[in-house]
C-alpha cells in the first residue's frame, strides 16, 4: 500500500475517534430529516433483505443503524469499529440488547476465521482505495456459503455521466475529506473471481441523494443546484413524497443496474462460481446496452421488477396524483439516463403520463426556440447585417425575438406543443 493510501486511511479513521464528531453523527442519523430519512430506509432495508443465517458481523458498526434493527428479528450481532467513542454510542443505542462490540481495524478483524453467516458494512468500503485487500480480510471471517454485504459508489455511472475515465489514482488526488471510492461492475466480478466468491446482486440505489443527473436548464448536475435541494428537503416532512421516492428507489432503480445511479449495494456469497459470475456479467452488459440505446419500457423489464407490470403502473400513477411528487419524479426520470426520451411517460403512468409528456414536449420546444434565437445572428452573413459601428447587435434582439416567436406559436397552435 502506498504512503498516500496509508495517509488517507489514517485520516478517515482518526476523524471518527473524536467524541464530538461521534455525537454529531449520531444525532444526524437519528434526526431523519431530508434525504437522510430516505437513505436510512433504503440502506437498512437492503441489509435486512440480503442478510442470511443467524450470526452477523457489522464491520465499522458506528452507531449501529444498519444492524441494531436485526436484533429484534432473532439475529445474533457482533460489531467492530476503530472508534471506541462509536462503540460506546452503539452500546447506548442498543439499550441493553445483547450485542458483542469489539474495537478493531476493519482491515484486520478481531474475530476468528469462518465465524459469521453474514457480514454487513454500511458506508465503510467507500473510504478505502484498496477494496480487494479489505474484501479478502472480510471474507476470512465469513463461513463458506455466507454473505458479504456492503455499499460503494458506481464507477460505471461516473464514466457515463461525466464522459471521462475516472480512475482510483484520479480519485486519490482529491482532498482526503472528499475521497469516495468508486468501483465498476466489471471490477466487482473480477475480484469475486479472484477471491472465489459469487456475485449475488449489485443493487443500485441513491438515485435521489447521490445521483449525478444533468438537466438542460442547469449547466451543473441537477444534484448541485439549490433548487433541487429545496425540493428534496421536503422528504423529511412530507410522507407522501417519501413514499414516492422510496417506491422509485426500491421498485425502479433497484431493478436496473449501476449505469443508472451513483451508488450500489454489493452482495457476494462466499463460494466460488465463476460460471455464474460470467452469466451475471453478460446479463448486466445486455441491460446496459438496452438502457443506453432504447426507450425503456416496463414490459421489457418485467422479469426484473418486484411487482407485476400492471400493479407497478397503478402504484406509480397513484404517487403521481400529487403535484410535488410529479415534479420530483419528472426531473429524476427525464435526466437519469441523460436523455428526455429514455422513458415513455404513458407507459409508466397511463393516467398521469400524458400530463408529464406535455411537460417534456414543452421543454423540448423551449430548447429549440432558445437555440434558434441565440444562434441565428451568429451566421456570418446575418451577423454583418446586425452590426452598427463595429458592434454586434444580434444578441440584444434575442429577448424580443423569442417573445414574438412564442406569441406566434401560441396563436397558431392554441398553445399545443405538438
Amino acid at each position: 500500500m502506498s504512503n498516500s493510501e496509508q495517509d488517507l486511511i489514517a485520516w478517515k479513521t482518526d476523524a471518527w475517534k473524536d467524541p464530538g464528531m461521534v455525537a454529531w453523527y449520531s444525532d444526524r442519523m437519528m434526526e431523519n430529516t431530508g434525504t437522510n430519512r430516505l437513505k436510512n430506509k433504503v440502506e437498512v432495508a437492503l441489509c435486512e433483505h440480503y442478510v442470511k443465517g443467524v450470526d452477523v458481523l457489522d464491520v465499522g458498526i458506528g452507531t449501529g443503524r444498519a444492524s441494531l434493527p436485526l436484533l429484534s428479528k432473532g439475529f445474533r450481532l457482533a460489531g467492530t469499529d476503530s472508534s471506541q467513542a462509536m462503540l460506546d454510542e452503539c452500546r447506548r443505542l442498543a439499550g441493553g440488547q445483547p450485542v458483542e462490540l469489539v474495537p478493531g481495524d476493519v482491515t484486520a478483524l478481531p474475530f476468528e476465521s469462518g465465524r459469521f453467516d453474514s457480514l454487513i458494512s454500511l458506508n465503510v468500503m467507500t473510504h478505502f482505495p484498496h477494496v480487494e485487500n479489505v474484501l479478502k480480510e472480510w471474507q476470512r471471517v465469513v463461513k463458506p456459503g455466507g454473505r458479504l454485504i456492503f455499499d460503494i459508489y458506481s464507477l460505471d455511472h461516473l464514466s457515463f455521466s461525466r464522459g471521462q475515465n475516472v480512475t482510483v489514482e484520479s480519485l486519490m488526488k482529491q482532498d482526503a475529506s472528499a475521497f469516495n471510492m468508486h468501483w465498476s461492475s466489471d471490477e466487482v466480478v473480477a475480484s469475486a473471481n479472484r477471491l472465489g466468491m459469487r456475485v449475488v446482486a449489485l443493487v443500485p440505489y441513491g438515485s435521489v441523494f447521490s445521483g449525478e443527473y444533468r438537466h438542460w436548464h442547469f449547466p451543473k448536475p441537477l444534484q448541485s443546484t439549490n433548487w433541487w435541494h429545496r425540493q428534496l428537503s421536503w422528504i423529511g416532512s412530507d410522507d407522501a413524497l417519501l413514499d414516492m421516492t422510496l417506491f422509485l428507489e426500491q421498485e425502479w432503480f433497484a431493478c436496473l443496474n449501476n449505469f443508472t445511479t451513483g451508488r450500489y449495494m454489493v452482495v457476494l456469497e462466499n463460494e466460488r462460481d465463476d460460471a455464474a459470475n460470467q452469466r451475471w456479467q453478460a446479463n448486466d452488459l445486455m441491460l446496459t446496452r438496452y438502457l443506453a440505446s432504447s426507450p425503456v419500457r416496463l414490459d421489457d423489464l418485467a422479469s426484473r421488477l418486484n411487482l407485476p407490470v400492471d400493479v407497478w403502473r397503478e402504484r406509480f400513477d397513484a404517487h403521481l396524483d400529487r403535484l410535488r411528487n410529479r415534479k420530483v419524479a419528472y426531473f429524476l426520470l427525464t435526466t437519469f439516463l441523460g436523455r428526455t426520451d429514455a422513458i415513455s411517460w404513458a407507459d409508466l403512468a397511463p393516467r398521469n403520463g400524458p400530463t408529464l409528456q406535455r411537460w417534456v414536449d414543452a421543454e423540448q420546444l423551449d430548447r429549440q426556440l432558445q437555440g434558434f434565437v441565440q444562434s441565428w445572428h451568429q451566421n456570418p452573413a446575418l451577423a454583418r447585417l446586425c452590426e452598427r459601428d463595429c458592434t454586434g447587435l444580434g444578441a440584444g434582439l434575442e429577448y424580443q425575438l423569442q417573445r414574438k416567436v412564442v406569441s406566434r406559436f401560441v396563436q397558431a397552435t392554441g398553445g399545443r406543443s405538438e
